[in-house]
């Protein structure tokens, strides 16, 4: 059935079975994700996008409209006061706007990375197919196992620096997010891994740039130990569903207390082990990003806590490219016991020789820089969760009543690492975490009634402490309900 879909610049002609959902069409023929449809152009008489045509009862020939915000995709620029000699109206090529990606924008801007948005605009400018490597050997059914042709042979791979990044920067929307996760480290001298929890939003500072707005960390259960971690626990994000919020990243800790806060890494000189980048591009790959449906790249940041040579400790953030997801999944490339890789496949690099730049083939050992991108953080205190109190990951009940104080409010409800604690005693976490995230307190009120709340509340009566002062000789009780420990005076009321 052919049906006319009216957007904000054009219109098009849709050809569209009567059992297909709209909102599937539409992405693949408009190349957007965010969008409202209605039959009317004001957007009054609303559709739902997840219905067909044939539960709409739409007709051949139908005009639908569609809305959805366009993003201005070339920089601007303002007049030059030198170089400009027109009218404030008019424009020039001293001020005309730019293309996203560039060259010397960025440079001027000292921005090293074009951002995956002005990555795909550069591509689709200059009619270049956007897909991720693939070094997996085809086989060839045309001929015998034993013959080879052009189609079937292994080729030569030759590494690239990955010109652009999937995620621009890293946000924690509270500084205490992060302080919290090493005091984790800090209080079991243990290194500590952690899941980031948030949003992904528009970054201004670079051009169609993206950010990862961290909220919080979850910790999945895990062993700990000085020199590493095992994850124990499936890392799905289901408790997740309707908050609004996705995993954005990890984070795991590398520090080492030897008199002074330090790590291995600077011992080393080098920004991560070969181990680590395939432990990212592992990461990656369970957490990717779907470009029209086809497999590219992933979103999936990495944030390392460290110590640098003068004992101070500080965030690194990292991605690794989609050379290297590629190259790790077939197993074309093994990590060793330092920051180099081994290769029994015909890669060649380019590296500085002589001031000149040269080609190189890997002889086994290859080196890991080729595939790091870096990533910049910042916080910006706009917490999602207003009570940012510091949880151990051993939260005993006797914990857990000390932290609420026989106060269970929103506010003391509204901190993620709590939350993140009761999960599994709340049958409708997901609606409860939404409610905090939305700030919702007309539903909190409701949770308040529910039969969950009140089991927390049984659960941690026994473990509530109340503290006061013996008036006959000023000791401060902190067991004894009904008489001083010490005097035996009774308590007053």
């Amino acid at each position: 059935m052919i049906i006319f879909v009216q957007g904000p610049n054009d219109r098009k002609r849709i050809d569209i079975g009567l059992n297909d959902k709209l909102c599937n069409k539409i992405k693949e023929i408009f190349k957007i994700e965010k969008f409202s449809m209605s039959f009317d152009q004001k957007n009054t008489k609303v559709i739902d996008i997840n219905k067909t045509p044939q539960d709409l009862n739409l007709y051949k020939g139908i005009i639908l409209y569609i809305h959805y915000d366009i993003i201005k995709k070339d920089i601007k620029r303002e007049k030059d006061k030198f170089m400009c000699s027109h009218e404030v109206n008019a424009m020039c090529p001293n001020c005309a706007p730019l293309d996203p990606w560039d060259e010397k924008y960025y440079k001027d801007k000292k921005i090293k990375y074009l951002s995956f948005g002005s990555y795909k605009e550069m591509c689709k400018k200059n009619n270049t197919e956007i897909k991720m490597e693939n070094y997996t050997s085809t086989v060839c059914k045309d001929h015998s196992k034993k013959t080879r042709c052009v189609n079937c042979e292994e080729k030569d791979i030759y590494l690239t620096p990955q010109i652009y990044r999937m995620v621009d920067h890293i946000e924690f929307d509270d500084a205490v997010i992060v302080e919290n996760f090493i005091k984790q480290w800090r209080d079991s001298k243990k290194q500590y891994f952690g899941i980031l929890v948030g949003k992904y939003k528009s970054y201004d500072r670079s051009p169609l740039g993206l950010k990862a707005v961290v909220s919080g960390i979850w910790i999945p259960e895990q062993e700990n130990y000085p020199d590493g971690f095992v994850i124990k626990e499936n890392l799905d994000d289901d408790f997740l569903l309707h908050s609004n919020l996705s995993f954005l990243g990890m984070i795991y800790t590398d520090l080492i207390f030897d008199k002074q806060i330090m790590s291995k890494r600077n011992e080393k000189n080098y920004f991560l082990s070969s181990l680590e980048i395939e432990f990212i591009a592992k990461m990656q790959f369970m957490f990717p990003y779907m470009e029209n449906n086809i497999l590219f790249n992933s979103r999936f940041v990495t944030c390392l806590i460290s110590a640098n040579e003068y004992g101070d400790i500080e965030i690194n953030e990292y991605q690794v490219s989609s050379q290297c997801m590629a190259l790790t999944r077939s197993q074309f490339i093994l990590p060793t016991n330092n920051s180099f890789f081994y290769t029994k496949k015909n890669v060649f690099y380019k590296e500085i020789q002589d001031d000149s730049l040269v080609t190189t083939k890997a002889d086994k050992i290859l080196p890991s820089e080729y595939f790091i991108i870096k990533l910049t953080s910042g916080t910006k205190q706009n917490p999602i969760f207003k009570n940012n109190s510091y949880i151990s990951n051993i939260f005993t009940n006797q914990k857990m009543a000390d932290y609420f104080e026989q106060q269970f409010t929103f506010e003391k409800f509204s901190n993620f690492s709590l939350l993140m604690k009761i999960k599994d005693r709340v049958s409708d976490f997901n609606r409860l975490l939404k409610c905090i995230v939305e700030d919702d307190k007309k539903y909190f009120e409701r949770f308040t009634r529910h039969e969950d709340y009140k089991n927390i509340l049984e659960s941690l009566t026994k473990f509530h402490k109340v503290i006061w002062t013996c008036e006959a000789c000023t000791f401060i009780n902190e067991h004894s309900i009904h008489a001083c420990e010490v005097c035996g005076t009774p308590k007053t009321t």
